[in-house]
Formats: structure tokens, C-alpha cells, sequence
């Protein structure tokens, strides 16, 4: 066989080689390796499932994000050029660990640089299992979830109704007026407020722990004083709702 040819033959090998080896290594699921130019968007998941599809297929996203999914990608992401990062399936697990800075999974080490990184971060509220346990939770254990959640908001996530997420990431309205809420905490924490002549519309709650969505409920009914029992334990969140709305609670 003639050199000419030999060199040709493996010439063509080497090329085959480097391009096998291109397909193993690269990532088309991840935002780092987009070429539209586009600021990328990353979905974070821990399963396959259809809940992130909206976002991922969103028409009024993909005008201004490239966005992917990092499950798509084995979690092999980086976060430079990300701009926002959306958390799925944000379960009592994950938001301990979040919370608490432990990063043992891909899931929560991706949400923990994203964090670090000062990468706006949302969650749909529809995905905190937290809030799934609000009216059976014993009021104390509930409360210690729920502040290691005011962790992370008061650390920037986003919390928000899935119904208004897209605009929310699109910033068309600021993040923490969403109309749910949980969106984002306030710098202080003030006390719920308490009349002895209260005036307005009134209704009783018998519940152990009154929780904010018990009273963003009551609000959207027009009640602005609510009673509870005496010994009956306000959240932290729920404290901080009834001070933003005016509403009033009434012990006894």
C-alpha cells in the first residue's frame, strides 16, 4: 500500500477518534455550552417527570433564555453565563440539606453554587413539600422547616405560584410582589398585631398552627381580623403576612 494512502487511512482513524471523543465529553443539555448567545436559564430536577416541561418548553422564555435541563445533562453544568436557575421537586430533604449547606447531591450542590454565585434563583411554591404539611405538621416541627426556608429567602430564592413564574424570571413584575405569598422575605421581622376593639370583618381559626397560606386564604375572603385560640402558635411567615396585609389577630 502506498504511503500516500496509508496516511490517509489514518488520518481519517484520528479524526473519527476526536470526534467520538467530542460526543463523550460535550454537554447539549447544559447552558455553558449554548452558542445562540442567549443569558441561559437552568432547570434543576431530581427525576424525569412532566412538572418542569412548561418552562422548559416556553416560547416567551426561549425569546430571551436558552434554556436546559441539567438532569438532561448528568448534572455535568456549569453556571457561567447562567443567569436564573429554577428548582423542581424542592422536597423537605432538599431544603434541609440546602439550608444547612450540605451539598451531597448534584441536585443540591448545583442550587448551592447557583446561590453562591448570586444566580437568581426561584422556586414554584406549587413544588415546596413543606407547604403540603401545613394544616397536620405539629406546629414546632413545621416552624423549624420554615425557617430553614426564610434561610433561603432571606438569602435571595425566589418562591412564587407557578402561574406567575415566567414573568416573574423575566422580571416583567418584581419577584417578591407575587401575588402568593412566600415570595421572598422582608430584612425584619415584625410582630403580628394584636387589638382588644378590633373592627372589620372577623373569623375564628381553631387550628394549633396558623401558617401563612391559612391566612393569605382568610385575606383573599376580605377578613382582616382573624381569632385564634390562646395557645395556638403563629409561623414566622404567618407573623410577617398579617403585619404586610394589616390584618389583626385576636387571642381567646
Amino acid at each position: 500500500m502506498e504511503q500516500s494512502l496509508i496516511d490517509q487511512v489514518v488520518a481519517r482513524v484520528i479524526q473519527k477518534v476526536k470526534e467520538a471523543q467530542s460526543s463523550e465529553t460535550s454537554c447539549p443539555q447544559c447552558a455553558c455550552n449554548d452558542d445562540s448567545g442567549k443569558p441561559g436559564l437552568l432547570i434543576l430536577t431530581q427525576e424525569h417527570g412532566e412538572h418542569c416541561h412548561q418552562m422548559l418548553e416556553s416560547a416567551k422564555l426561549g425569546e430571551r433564555y436558552a434554556t436546559k435541563c441539567a438532569l438532561l445533562a448528568e448534572y455535568e453544568c456549569s453556571l457561567e453565563g447562567v443567569e436564573a436557575v429554577i428548582l423542581y421537586e424542592f422536597t423537605n430533604d432538599a431544603l434541609s440539606k440546602l439550608a444547612s449547606g450540605v451539598c451531597d447531591t448534584p441536585y443540591t450542590e448545583l442550587a448551592s453554587k447557583a446561590i453562591l454565585m448570586g444566580k437568581r434563583v426561584y422556586i414554584p411554591k406549587e413544588e415546596v413539600e413543606l407547604f403540603d404539611y401545613a394544616s397536620t405538621a405539629p406546629a414546632v416541627y413545621y416552624a423549624m422547616l420554615e425557617e430553614k426556608l426564610r434561610v433561603l429567602t432571606a438569602s435571595g430564592v425566589v418562591i412564587c405560584p407557578k402561574a406567575e413564574l415566567e414573568d416573574a424570571v423575566l422580571q416583567k413584575s418584581p419577584a417578591p410582589n407575587c401575588s402568593e405569598p412566600c415570595c421572598a422575605a422582608p430584612e425584619t421581622k415584625p410582630e403580628a398585631k394584636t387589638e382588644t376593639a378590633p373592627s372589620g370583618r372577623e373569623q375564628a381559626i381553631t387550628k394549633r398552627a396558623i401558617t401563612e397560606q391559612d391566612l393569605f386564604a382568610l385575606k383573599k375572603e376580605n377578613i382582616t381580623r382573624v381569632r385564634i385560640c390562646e395557645n395556638a402558635i403563629l409561623t414566622d411567615l404567618a407573623k410577617e403576612f398579617v403585619s404586610r396585609n394589616g390584618m389583626t389577630i385576636l387571642r381567646g
